[in-house]
C-alpha cells in the first residue's frame, strides 16, 4: 500500500453509545476477504485487543466511525484555560478534558454553551444549530473540522437534534479512550503521533477515524480515484442496502482482485453492520490498488486529526446519490450473476432515463411543495435549500448546504 508497510488487516468499528449498537467488521487483506467479527457489544479495549491478536502477520489498523480530533479553533480555545495546561495537541487535550467535571454532558440551550462543555442537543425548531454556532463563535470557535466541511459530516458535538448526529458516539469513543492513553500503551493513534507508514512500521496497533460516508464510492464505484466523487447512500432504507451490496458484488475491483465478502445478511438487515463492511471493503480495496488512505493536505496532526478512506475520492467533486431501483433484489451469486445483476440495473436506468427523457417534469419531493422542474432539474439545489419555501420541512436545518445534504439522502429518487 502506498501508506504503510505490508498490513495484516483493517478492523473497521462501527461506534454509537450503545454497546449493541456497535458492529465491527474486518478487512483480512492477506486472503483478500471482508468478514463480520462477532461480539456481544464492543468496547474500545474490546477492539484494541482484536487488534492485537491479528499482529502476528503484521501491523493492523484498527478504525472507528467516530470523530478523533477537534476544530483547530477549539483546542486554541481550550488551551487558554489555565486548568488545562495548555494542551499542544489533541491527545493531550483529551487526556485532560476526560477530568473536566460535566465536560461530556449535553446542553439544550446554546447561551449554555462553553469550551468547558462543548456537548449539545440541537433545540427543535428554526435556527436551533445555527444558534449553537453562533454561541461558539463568540469564543472564536468554529464548530466543524475542515475534514468535516469537505465531506459534509456533521459537527462532532452535536448529540442529538439533528439527522445523523455524532455527537453521543464520539463521548462514548472519548470516554473509553482517553484512559488508555498512557506511556506505556502499544498502540498509537493517526495522525497525532505520526506519519501513518512511520506509524505502522514502528508500532503493531493503530488507531485511526474513518468515515463510511466517504468510503462508500471507494466500495461501489468503479472508476479512477480522481473521478470518483463521494457517495449518498439513503442506508436507513433496507431495500437500498440490498442493492448497494449487490452492486458491490458486481464491480469489477471486487471480482478483478478476487475479494470474498461475508457476513452479507447482517450488513443488510441493519446500518451499523452495513457502514462496517461497506468501510472495510473500501479500505481493503485502497490497500490493494495502492491508493492513499488519506490526502496529505486535509489532515491534521496537531488538533484535527483526518479521516482513513477520503484518498481515493475527489473530494472537489459534487457528491452522487445511490438511487434504489424498484424492484431489484440483493444477490449472493457468482461473479457471472453478479455481473448479470449489474446489466439488469444498467438496463432499468437506460429506460427510466427514456421515460424521464419524454417527460422532463420533475416535482419537488418535499410535503405540501407544489414546485414542478419544467426540461431540467436546474436550480433544485437553491429551492431545496431555502428554509422560507419549506418552513416545515427540517426546521432544525438553517443552512442551506445541510438541507441539501439532507434532501440528497431522504429522497434519492429525485434525481434518477
Amino acid at each position: 500500500m502506498s501508506d504503510g508497510t505490508d498490513l495484516a488487516a483493517i478492523l473497521c468499528a462501527d461506534w454509537g453509545k450503545e454497546f449493541p449498537k456497535r458492529a465491527v467488521y474486518v478487512a483480512d487483506i492477506s486472503v483478500r476477504v471482508v468478514r463480520r467479527v462477532g461480539a456481544n457489544g464492543w468496547s474500545v479495549e474490546g477492539v484494541l485487543e482484536e487488534a492485537e491478536r491479528r499482529t502476528s502477520l503484521g501491523p493492523v489498523l484498527a478504525t472507528f466511525d467516530a470523530p478523533l480530533g477537534v476544530p483547530e479553533s477549539y483546542l486554541t480555545a481550550a488551551a487558554s484555560f489555565p486548568s488545562w495546561l495548555a494542551p499542544a495537541t489533541f491527545l493531550e487535550f483529551l487526556g485532560r478534558a476526560h477530568s473536566v467535571p460535566r465536560f461530556f454532558d449535553g446542553s439544550s440551550v446554546a447561551t449554555d454553551w462553553k469550551v468547558e462543555r462543548p456537548f449539545f442537543a440541537v433545540p427543535a425548531g428554526l435556527g436551533g444549530l445555527q444558534s449553537y454556532r453562533d454561541a461558539a463563535a463568540r469564543y472564536g470557535v468554529n464548530l466543524y473540522r475542515g475534514i468535516d466541511q469537505v465531506t459534509g459530516a456533521k459537527t462532532l458535538f452535536a448529540k442529538s437534534g439533528i439527522p445523523g448526529s455524532v455527537g453521543s458516539a464520539t463521548c462514548a469513543l472519548w470516554q473509553e479512550l482517553a484512559p488508555k492513553l498512557t506511556a506505556s500503551r502499544a498502540f498509537r493513534v493517526w495522525p497525532f503521533e505520526g506519519d501513518l507508514r512511520v506509524l505502522l512500521q514502528s508500532t503493531p496497533v493503530v488507531v485511526g477515524e474513518i468515515y463510511p460516508r466517504a468510503a462508500y464510492a471507494t466500495a461501489l464505484l468503479d472508476c479512477p480515484d480522481a473521478s470518483r466523487p463521494t457517495l449518498v447512500v439513503a442506508k436507513t432504507d433496507v431495500n437500498v442496502r440490498r442493492e448497494a451490496i449487490a452492486v458491490l458484488l458486481a464491480t469489477k475491483w471486487v471480482r478483478s482482485v478476487g475479494v470474498t465478502i461475508e457476513n452479507l445478511d447482517e450488513a443488510e438487515a441493519n446500518e451499523d453492520d452495513f457502514d462496517a463492511c461497506m468501510t472495510a471493503a473500501a479500505l481493503l480495496r485502497c490497500v490493494l490498488e495502492k491508493s492513499p488512505l488519506c490526502p496529505s493536505d486535509i489532515h491534521s496532526a496537531r488538533s484535527e486529526g483526518g479521516m482513513l478512506g477520503t484518498g481515493s475520492v475527489n473530494l472537489r467533486l459534487s457528491p452522487r446519490t445511490f438511487g434504489r431501483l424498484r424492484g431489484v433484489r440483493g444477490l449472493r451469486g457468482s461473479p457471472q450473476t453478479a455481473s448479470q445483476h449489474l446489466q439488469r440495473v444498467h438496463d432499468h436506468e437506460a429506460n427510466v432515463d427514456d421515460v424521464r427523457g419524454r417527460a422532463r417534469m420533475f416535482h419537488c419531493p418535499i410535503a405540501g411543495c407544489d414546485k414542478v422542474y419544467r426540461g431540467s432539474r436546474g436550480g433544485w439545489d437553491g429551492h431545496v435549500g431555502s428554509l422560507r419555501l419549506h418552513p416545515r420541512w427540517h426546521p432544525e436545518l438553517p443552512s442551506g448546504e445541510d438541507r441539501k445534504r439532507q434532501f440528497e439522502v431522504e429522497f434519492p429518487g429525485f434525481f434518477r
